[in-house]
């Protein structure tokens, strides 16, 4: 009996179970990510090389579309799913701690890659992979601390830093490896962070500060403004003061 009690005290409470509204944040992350994996099935087991006609050639006026679609396309399982852990966690904190900014930001860095690559990508290549994304979020979490500068953003930067330190390798020119749009994904993801630094969460709104009397200091707040011989003047005062009381 004592147990169907807890039972039923914390079913659907907010501190053990997600609500719905939870995970209404999550749902266009995890919408895109069944979105590119059902492409790449469909490009596995139709033989398609989605790559050639869908993805984004730098500078070619006929290929200008994979702004919008070399995201979606990747080129084997060991892409898609290195691409879909780094996606899920950095979306996870992108869209559950910054919803105001969160969508917005995303179809910011995924429209400002898209072009950046198509202006000064490699024009011998076709650049595929949601890759480019990836780094656009993860800069974007973690300038947001830099420009913010209160505890919650700090301590989120710091988290994305510790977990995803390893994507500074990805700068590095390597072989059949879109550099550039990790670069340009980067500077997109600053630009969005400095750009939405004003649009704080609830949770980042500003504390009422406590009034002046209440708070204790070790020195005088006004030690700087006065003079020493200022402050021996109001000291003998002080004393003279207390020995009429003594009196």
């Amino acid at each position: 009996m004592f147990l169907n009690q807890i039972k039923l005290s914390t079913v659907g409470s907010p501190k053990t179970a997600w609500s719905k509204k939870e995970w209404r944040k999550l749902a266009f992350p995890i919408g895109f990510l069944i979105l590119i994996w059902v492409i790449h099935i469909v490009k596995v087991v139709g033989g398609y090389e989605l790559g050639l006609y869908f993805g984004l050639k730098p500078l070619s006026v006929p290929r200008i579309s994979g702004i919008l679609t070399s995201p979606l396309i990747h080129g084997d399982w060991g892409h898609l799913f290195g691409n879909t852990l780094s996606f899920a966690g950095l979306s996870f904190f992108l869209f559950y701690f910054y919803r105001k900014i969160a969508l917005k930001s995303f179809f910011l860095i995924y429209f400002l890659t898209g072009i950046g690559v198509w202006l000064f990508g490699k024009e011998t290549a076709f650049h595929i992979g949601a890759s480019g994304i990836i780094y656009g979020m993860a800069a974007l979490l973690f300038w947001t601390g830099v420009f913010r500068r209160n505890v919650r953003s700090i301590a989120i930067s710091l988290v994305v830093l510790t977990l995803y330190s390893g994507l500074f390798y990805g700068f590095l020119p390597k072989a059949r490896i879109s550099y550039e749009s990790h670069i340009i994904g980067a500077i997109a993801g600053i630009f969005a962070a400095y750009y939405y630094k004003d649009e704080l969460e609830d949770a980042e709104s500003a504390k009422p500060s406590q009034p002046e009397g209440a708070k204790k200091f070790f020195l005088p707040r006004d030690i700087f403004a006065k003079t020493k011989y200022e402050r021996m003047r109001e000291e003998q005062q002080r004393r003279l003061e207390e020995g009429d009381t003594d009196h």
